[in-house]
């Protein structure tokens, strides 16, 4: 269970006002380690380092990244100083103007205490980024935790490198059923740039939630940039933690893909922009998955879905499944497509020149939002355990970028992107095991593949050095 629990130790000042001098000051940029130098094809180059020391937290560390693109420019949002219990000290970020070949990064201000102007929240977690092309602007949204209440805030810029200080979408006090943890969970954002859409410049903000009987997915929206939102649509779901992903097509259908327990992927499809969703819940897949109980000592895993959309409207989603290996032993990644009704059967996505108990785990699919078809360009970025039975001292941690010319007809070898192979005990911990990120991203500019994601390094000084690296493939066009 993903629900996330209070954090120790919170002492947050509320109602700080925000001064145009102290914003300009924190919106300035940060070059950082080795970014400015060229990305080579499948070469992995830092694009930010946590430099905080916020009390409690674990540094230096960076996980869970989403991206977005528009044109040549990249922006990444991720957590920053991880907690154990919840939640990270600050949401980063990271842009790229030509294509991920250099990177500049920062920290979203005004977002919580460690932020600079401080924010009111204590932790943030859940970052998630997408571009609104109607209104030129990018947001991200994060999940805030604060001594008594929850909120997802969207933070908004014209350039992806200067931030506005957040905009709440939705707020909720702390249950009373349970103080310990939060009504709001695992937030996500995706906007309608269709050209010809009836709902072009709506962005879609989507969560759990818990505060409504039952578990409901909460869908918001924004007509004017993510300067208001609209009050939240609700889908019922029988799982606490659903990882709703949504997708919008570029009829303006937009279409919410999430767990529904255990053993379900399904889906939801809204023709009114986000006001109302479809009775029927369609069934993508029955997922199989390999997966040790949650404990601190392994690596944390949850068998999330990813998705994205092409030109034409096809809906790709992929998630780590164990069906194509032998009595379930370990996961690979699958993808399956919907061109509109019905979903196809999962495809495995081969990687070659591993051991038959090798995990793939953590994917996060992209797709050219340019192409379609058979000639649809998709990125796959995961994480490979060497051994899915690995005792925690031993497990050697990989991650890897795959790509397919023709919508997963074909993929491309799927090289590891560090250079040296990562220990558990190199990545913060949580509750539920080391932590990478929940999510991991991959995005398209032009037709290179742009992977963004976490590694480790040995600590350093009694810090570790685990921070947010980015890695480009270039995709053919199929003939």
């Amino acid at each position: 269970m993903l629900r996330k629990s209070k954090p120790e130790c919170i002492n947050v000042s509320l109602g700080r006002n925000l001064t145009l001098a102290a914003l300009t000051v924190a919106l300035a940029l940060v070059s950082v380690g080795s970014a400015g130098a060229r990305v080579g094809a499948a070469r992995a180059v830092r694009v930010s380092t946590d430099t905080l020391t916020t009390p409690v937290a674990q540094h230096a560390t960076e996980v869970e990244p989403d991206a977005a693109a528009s044109g040549s420019t990249i922006v990444s949002v991720f957590q920053v100083g991880r907690f154990f219990d919840g939640g990270a000290a600050a949401i980063g970020f990271a842009i790229s103007t030509n294509a991920g070949r250099t990177w500049r990064s920062g920290l979203l201000p005004a977002l919580t205490a460690s932020t600079t102007p401080p924010g009111p929240a204590a932790r943030a977690t859940d970052p998630a980024v997408a571009f609104d092309a109607a209104h030129h602007r990018w947001l991200a949204a994060s999940l805030t935790i604060s001594a008594d209440s929850s909120s997802v805030v969207v933070s908004a810029s014209s350039d992806g490198a200067a931030w506005d200080a957040p905009v709440t979408a939705i707020s909720h006090p702390r249950p009373e059923r349970n103080p310990e943890e939060t009504n709001l969970d695992k937030s996500w954002l995706t906007c309608d740039n269709g050209a010809t859409s009836p709902f072009r410049g709506r962005c879609y903000v989507a969560y759990t939630d818990f505060a409504q009987p039952g578990v409901n997915i909460g869908v918001q929206s924004s007509d004017d940039g993510g300067l208001t939102w609209s009050a939240p649509a609700f889908v019922l779901v029988s799982v606490d933690v659903p990882g709703v992903q949504p997708v919008v097509r570029p009829n303006g259908q937009l279409v919410l893909v999430f767990r529904n327990g255990p053993g379900r992927l399904e889906a939801v499809r809204s023709g009114d922009g986000g006001r109302t969703f479809s009775q029927q819940h369609e069934l993508i897949a029955q997922p199989r998955t390999h997966q040790r109980r949650q404990s601190p000592t392994v690596l944390r895993v949850f068998a999330l879905p990813t998705a994205a959309v092409d030109a034409g409207g096809t809906i790709y989603i992929a998630w780590s499944d164990c069906r194509f290996r032998r009595v379930c032993a370990a996961n690979d990644i699958v993808v399956s497509h919907s061109t509109g009704a019905g979903w196809t059967v999962p495809r495995r996505v081969p990687v070659r020149g591993l051991g038959p108990t090798a995990d793939h785990v953590l994917p996060g699919l992209g797709v050219d939002p340019r192409s379609r078809g058979t000639r649809a360009r998709l990125a796959l970025t995961f994480y490979t355990l060497r051994s899915a039975g690995c005792a925690s001292s031993q497990c050697l941690l990989d991650v890897r970028m795959a790509t397919s010319p023709n919508g997963g007809a074909r993929w491309s070898a799927a090289p590891r992107l560090n250079a040296r192979a990562m220990r558990l005990a190199w990545l913060p911990r949580t509750s539920s095991g080391f932590m990478v990120g929940d999510y991991v991203a991959s995005e398209f500019a032009g037709n290179r593949a742009v992977g963004v994601f976490a590694i480790a390094f040995p600590p350093r000084s009694g810090r570790l050095d685990d921070a947010i690296h980015a890695a480009v493939r270039t995709v053919a066009v199929a003939p």
